[in-house]
């Protein structure tokens, strides 16, 4: 009898399969020999649809990617399969969301540093992240400025201060360039997944290039244990860095839950990296995560499937 493959849906995947007309794929899935799988990145991006996701992941019998690492902080590439119980899952979400919301507010600076938003200065970008955080997370929570909270607002005050200290024009200037010159006439339109990251590494000064390939030597997941979350950074790294297009002009409206929406797609592929096979819609995320799996190590496979 074959092994059951663990598959990995983008979220688009299953928004798919909620429409009224996916009646056959749903059905198509459900009757795959193999297990159909959502991590907690999923939960975020379902909450505002919950109970219609909660009905399909039951009738998918999907399962739960966790890694079985995560209390020590630590990335295990041996996923561990829990059973769905969706509705726990989000009753837990949303116990908790004022935690979530507060880490999508932390995006904030990083999006404008790596060039959205530009039309704010660094020091308006940390101040608004810093009482936005401090809205979604201490006022909602009944925290007061005292003891362990105390701790915290002192923390968000300097981080706040080291990100106002940033000079964003230089990093600005540098990020175009690197971009620009890594995806001006679509030169990894044949190169094979691991190409396109040497591709984009070649494109970084030489100082860069020698720093990044000390921290991410190529199968450096087969070379050290992985931190959670760095899988994830690294993938966001060649987001970056231009091994894929921006979701469209990089500010503007909309453009900080866009951003947020990107970092996902890092930590799908992370989630992924434990499963078989990664399905999605996405073309940019296809692309994204062979290269990560192949460049880092993983054997997981990426399926683009296309709409009719």
């Amino acid at each position: 009898m074959k092994r059951q493959l663990v598959l990995y849906l983008d979220n688009c995947v299953f928004s798919e399969l909620l429409k009224p007309g996916a009646i056959a794929m749903r059905r198509n899935f459900s009757a795959l020999p193999h297990r159909i799988a959502f991590s907690d990145v999923h939960i975020t991006e379902m909450r505002n649809n919950h109970e219609e996701y909660s009905t399909l992941l039951n009738e998918l019998d999907a399962v739960f990617v966790r890694n079985p690492g995560q209390v020590h902080e630590r990335y295990d590439p041996i996923s561990a399969l829990d059973t769905a119980v969706p509705e726990e899952r989000f009753a837990n979400y949303f116990e908790f969301s004022p935690a979530y919301e507060a880490f999508d507010e932390m995006l904030a600076p990083m999006h404008h540093l790596m060039g959205g938003r530009r039309e704010k200065s660094m020091d308006q970008v940390a101040l608004e992240t810093e009482r936005a955080i401090t809205n979604s997370l201490m006022n909602p929570l009944g925290f007061e400025p005292d003891g362990n909270s105390g701790e915290v607002s002192n923390a968000l005050k300097s981080g706040t201060e080291s990100l106002a200290s940033i000079d964003v024009s230089e990093v600005w200037q540098t990020i175009d360039t690197q971009v620009s010159a890594a995806r001006e006439g679509d030169p990894m339109r044949e190169m094979d997944p691991g190409e396109k990251v040497h591709h984009v590494l070649s494109k970084l000064s030489e100082t860069e290039r020698r720093g990044f390939i000390e921290e991410f030597p190529e199968k450096f997941a087969q070379l050290r244990v992985l931190k959670t979350g760095e899988l994830t950074g690294f993938a966001f790294a060649l987001f970056g860095m231009g091994l894929t297009k921006r979701k469209g002009k990089f500010t503007g409206p909309r453009q900080t839950q866009k951003f947020a929406a990107q970092f996902r797609d890092a930590q799908h592929i992370e989630e992924a990296s434990r499963c078989d096979c990664f399905i999605t819609f996405d073309q940019d995320a296809s692309e994204l995560a062979a290269s990560t799996f192949a460049y880092a190590g993983f054997p997981t496979q990426t399926l683009l499937l296309m709409n009719q």
